[in-house]
């Protein structure tokens, strides 16, 4: 029977112990992607439970990356909704009356175990080469023996109590998987303190927002029999569970900084643009129908099948994502392109010559210029810094700069360039050609080599920019004054 698309409901609920994980980031966006595909609802909540680890600037860093993205929830903590509060932690009068009701129907019960009798449990398990299953022994504790307990000040757990039997569930990614629920043993849902634990306060928040999907990392695959005997026991309707492949580092190991960029956050700060890394971290463990990879988000979510969605492990490589960011770069309107190339130039504010001496129209002409060889926007700070400073540094061109014929060209331009007109591209485009058709018919020179010498002495490089335009940028003081401490190189 075909889903009833206006009753789906998707959710991510990353929790504010750092900055969004691009990881997590995937996850939100395979989400995103089916409550659009499906014409559901998209929800985003926050899970701030563990309050030592949570920080409101993480919070903050979640909203901005995934608005960054793309990604616009329709419910969530800063923009409401018919089943909140959205933040976890102003749930926490929710959970004891669940937790009770199962107390009550039998399905759950009071833990009085110490930690030390939990640990010496578990290493007698460890001890005889068995895994841990926790030994029920406060499972048929009479009212007497808890009340004494209680006396004592021992304030009790509350655990799931486990029916052993062969749970079965379709997977929207994997398929078919099965569990042994005898080997889970009974697990604690409300911490002595009063406070719920991950898997019992998700199903809980998942159940009163009516979620109907929950799509999500493998990594969560272990808590899934958990949370299904949980909605079974509150005869509450279990959703339709997808768990994601891995994203692993090139060297399949997972992925951490050491690789290089994880969180979005820093994603930006490198130059990558939100639309390029959505676009790659789509291609995830996914793939478009048309096998053109290159697409906005609107498009993906037409396209997106989440039956298609690949059980393996995705490798982020590092060098694709620059293809592809170096690709919408290359496409992306200059003035806009300009405005958020600007930031990565700031240490070219205050400085002769500088960024705030440069006109809008002449940053916009080396944006133009410069941007085909960026991966990221960050380069610019290297590809673009002959264009600021009355000098530049000769290390890379010295070999160049110190050839005979090098210095009769730019001996020669010297002589000339008080003739030429800087006010059009053009007209330096046209003179450059005449100068080079002077030293090929003279000197028998190749046409690069006359520039190579005229582009080491200006720029301070062997290769960058057309030539014409970088001349017209600069001006003719500044061009006449680097040619003149290039031949003092």
């Amino acid at each position: 029977m075909a889903e009833e698309v206006n009753n789906i409901r998707v959710r991510i609920a990353p929790s504010p112990s750092g900055n969004l994980h691009i990881g997590t980031a995937r996850t939100a966006l395979f989400n995103y992607l089916y409550a659009k595909k499906t014409g559901g609802k998209f929800v985003l909540r926050i899970e701030d439970t563990d309050l030592e680890r949570s920080n409101a600037e993480y919070t903050q860093n979640i909203f901005d990356s995934l608005k960054a993205l793309g990604l616009q929830w329709d419910e969530g903590p800063d923009v409401g909704g018919n089943f909140g509060p959205y933040y976890q932690s102003e749930r926490f009068d929710i959970y004891p009356k669940y937790a009770q009701m199962l107390v009550d129907k039998g399905y759950a019960y009071e833990c009085y175990c110490t930690t030390e009798e939990l640990d010496a449990e578990k290493e007698e398990a460890v001890k005889n080469h068995k895994p841990y299953v926790y030994s029920r022994k406060c499972l048929n504790l009479t009212e007497d023996e808890k009340a004494e307990l209680k006396a004592k000040g021992v304030k009790p757990s509350i655990r799931f109590r486990v029916e052993h039997k062969e749970l079965i569930f379709n997977d929207l990614v994997k398929g078919e998987l099965k569990f042994d629920t005898s080997l889970i043993g009974d697990f604690v849902i409300m911490k002595s303190n009063g406070t719920p634990t991950y898997n019992f306060a998700v199903v809980i928040d998942d159940m009163l927002m009516k979620i109907s999907h929950i799509i999500r990392g493998e990594d969560h695959i272990s808590n899934t029999p958990k949370q299904i005997l949980i909605y079974e026991a509150l005869g509450a309707e279990v959703p339709k569970f997808g768990h994601l492949g891995m994203i692993l580092a090139p060297d399949r190991s997972k992925l951490s900084k050491r690789h290089g960029a994880t969180a979005v956050s820093d994603f930006v700060k490198q130059g990558y643009l939100t639309d390029a890394l959505i676009n790659f971290v789509a291609l995830l463990g996914w793939a478009p129908s048309d096998g053109h990879e290159i697409k906005p988000v609107d498009e993906i979510a037409e396209d997106f099948r989440i039956n298609e969605i690949s059980s393996s492990n995705s490798i982020f490589e590092y060098d694709k994502l620059n293809w592809m960011n170096g690709q919408y770069i290359k496409k992306m309107d200059i003035s806009k392109l300009t405005d958020m190339i600007i930031p990565f130039l700031s240490k070219y504010n205050d400085m002769e010559y500088g960024l705030g001496q440069m006109s809008r129209a002449n940053l916009e002409k080396m944006v133009e210029i410069t941007r085909e060889p960026l991966t990221t926007l960050s380069e610019i700070e290297h590809d673009a810094a002959y264009f600021f400073g009355k000098d530049v540094d000769y290390t890379e061109g010295v070999e160049t700069l110190q050839k005979p014929e090098a210095k009769t060209v730019l001996n020669r331009v010297l002589e000339l360039i008080d003739g030429w007109d800087f006010s059009s591209d053009e007209i330096i485009h046209d003179v450059l050609a005449d100068l080079r058709s002077e030293f090929k018919e003279k000197h028998n020179m190749k046409p690069k080599e006359t520039m190579w010498a005229l582009r080491a002495a200006i720029t301070g490089r062997t290769k960058g920019a057309d030539m014409a335009k970088t001349m017209t940028i600069l001006g003719k003081d500044v061009c006449i004054h680097r040619i003149q401490k290039a031949l003092e190189v």
